[in-house]
């Protein structure tokens, strides 16, 4: 009887261990979207005819000219565990239609991607003390610094041609939100790039990092008065991942602040200033130097309370560029290598983890560090919008881009011809010693067909500015339509 009882025991912590625990569940609640573009582009090169204005005879030349589909279908579960636990999952899939992911291949087309996966915990430890772990949106103010992890100028591992159009913004962050209303503070430390995990000695160098880290304090205060919030932050970004035989540290730090207002009813004013500094690491030449680099925006926008509900908004942004040789009296033959002057100073705003559009086209283009627009430029913008006809809104916006310093030369003797400076994945362009580096034109429609389906059409034109050579003075252009449908 004794081995009888016992033998029940057994089984009975058996097949209590068997049993899987479930968390309790409040709420569950899924959500997503699927967005189906159809797009066209048009002489991003700004060369008619030829992929390359640059190309000497004999070598490969074509159309730059496409139009193919893209689709972005995203599912998201909301789940509500206590009163004090949520967490979220979202699976992403961005494709353009026609190509399928080969065998092995995780790089996009039909493969599921993970967007969000993290787990929100309220009042831990103390009551106003928030902390969610995992892959998450983070977006700092104005999307300026910390935004998108790819930039909003593509999209993870290349899942899509246009990675511009990307939707996917988010981290592997541990954030912590002390939540003293009104006054808000986020403490971020996101993974950029784990890089090589486990990372030992090696024939490479003295390097045991390799990563790619996040950290950012971020303070918010909304004020009663006037609608009005001001936010300050500090935010570093470390890259170990630099140099092969010399590893160096690249280090930027930024120092910001914004605030908005709203003076009278339906007129919002807002600006934005920002300080770099760190160590520029240049791999070129297996050095660091200082960094100091400045960004800013001021703007305002006011809503017309008439017919068709006019919106009228104008902007001005700065970002600070690097002068570099051939505009630079004391960067001469003696003083140049590897196409960087040996100054002391790093002076281009670098973009970082940046989430703003100026200009669809541009933003496709002039993406880079110095590259203009995102950095080394000025940017002025108009912006008007009205509502002719219910669930129609029409809106058009101009852009100016100037370069805040001058793209380099190539150092030859009285010469004005800048070497080819690299946008747009391989397309290079010949360029002038001038600062007018183009306008822009765009024009959208959006028109609400239901209240979960939204249907879209936009058209941007970019006129190429002074700064560009005769064969890469072709304007560019692009058409897209899309159909939204969120559920």
């Amino acid at each position: 009887m004794s081995r009888f009882l016992k033998l029940m025991s057994i089984l009975a912590i058996v097949a209590l261990i068997a049993v899987p625990a479930f968390a309790e569940v409040q709420n569950v609640k899924v959500s997503g979207d699927i967005d189906s573009k159809a797009i066209s582009r048009n002489q991003y090169d700004f060369s008619n005819g030829n992929s390359n204005g640059n190309a000497q005879p004999g070598t490969f030349s074509y159309n730059d000219n496409d139009t193919w589909f893209n689709t972005t279908a995203r599912v998201q579960v909301d789940a509500d565990l206590t009163d004090n636990v949520s967490t979220v999952v979202r699976l992403l899939n961005e494709r353009d239609w026609g190509v399928e992911a080969p065998a092995g291949n995780t790089s996009g087309d039909t493969t599921i991607a993970l967007d969000l996966a993290n787990v929100k915990m309220k009042e831990i430890f103390c009551q106003p003390l928030a902390l969610t772990i995992g892959r998450q949106n983070i977006r700092l103010g104005s999307g300026l610094v910390v935004g998108d992890p790819d930039t909003n100028d593509m999209s993870v591992n290349g899942a899509a041609f246009a990675g511009d159009l990307s939707v996917r913004k988010s981290f592997d962050a541990i954030k912590a939100t002390l939540d003293y209303n009104p006054l808000t503070v986020d403490l971020i430390m996101a993974k950029i790039d784990s890089n090589t995990v486990g990372r030992a000695l090696t024939t490479t160098g003295s390097r045991t990092k390799d990563d790619v880290d996040l950290y950012a304090v971020n303070a918010a205060y909304k004020f009663n008065k006037y609608n009005s919030e001001l936010e300050g932050y500090l935010i570093t970004k470390i890259d170990q991942s630099i140099g092969t035989t010399t590893p160096l540290k690249d280090q930027v730090n930024v120092y910001g602040i914004r605030g908005s207002l709203e003076p009278i009813s339906k007129l919002i004013l807002d600006a934005e200033l920002a300080y770099q500094n760190g160590s520029y690491a240049d791999a070129t030449i297996s050095r660091t130097i200082d960094r100091e680099a400045w960004a800013g925006d001021v703007g305002a926008q006011l809503a017309v309370g008439t017919k068709w509900s006019p919106v009228l908004a104008a902007r001005y942004s700065y970002r600070s560029g690097q002068q570099s040789p051939g505009t630079d009296a004391d960067a001469d033959a003696e003083n140049y290598a590897g196409g960087q002057a040996k100054t002391n100073k790093y002076e281009a705003w670098d973009t970082m983890f940046e989430d703003q559009t100026h200009g669809i086209i541009a933003n496709a283009i002039f993406s880079n560090n110095n590259d203009g627009v995102d950095s080394n430029g000025h940017t002025i913008n108009v912006m008007a919008s009205v509502v002719p006809l219910q669930d129609l809104t029409v809106a058009v916006d101009y852009y100016h881009y100037l370069l805040a310093e001058k793209w380099y030369s190539d150092n030859q003797a009285g010469s004005t011809l800048s070497n080819r400076i690299m946008n747009n994945g391989n397309t290079s362009y010949e360029v002038k010693d001038k600062t007018d580096l183009g306008d822009e034109v765009d024009v959208s429609l959006a028109y609400d067909y239901t209240e979960d389906v939204k249907l879209g059409l936009t058209a941007g034109f970019f006129l190429p500015g002074k700064a560009f050579q005769t064969n890469n003075e072709n304007m560019a252009s692009t058409v897209m339509a899309d159909v939204k449908v969120s559920f």
